[in-house]
């Protein structure tokens, strides 16, 4: 799974239909009970930079390469799908199409 964006990366830049995924979800207990969805996002140019698995080739942007929100753990939802669905909801993308 993956989804093409448009990335606001800050100072007025942006990355038109940039490529990102989410190579990683999990989720954590801390020592309060509580549980939480942590995941990271790689963001790329496009698809073919994506396709060479270049980490080189990442885009950075701070506000969309990781996330911790709360987890609740009586869910039966996959996390990468939560995961993805909590991306979607990011102010600094726009024009979101599942790809």
């Amino acid at each position: 799974m993956a989804i093409q964006a448009t990335v606001d990366l800050g100072n007025g830049v942006s990355a038109t239909n940039a490529y990102l995924i989410i190579p990683t979800a999990y989720v954590k207990k801390f020592n309060d009970d509580s549980f939480k969805l942590i995941y990271d996002v790689h963001i790329y140019k496009d698809a073919t930079d994506r396709a060479t698995n270049n980490d080189m080739k990442q885009v950075k942007c701070r506000t969309v390469d990781h996330h911790k929100l709360t987890y609740d753990p009586t869910t039966s939802d996959n996390p990468f799908k939560l995961a993805y669905a909590d991306l979607k909801t990011n102010g600094s993308l726009s024009s979101i199409t599942d790809k």
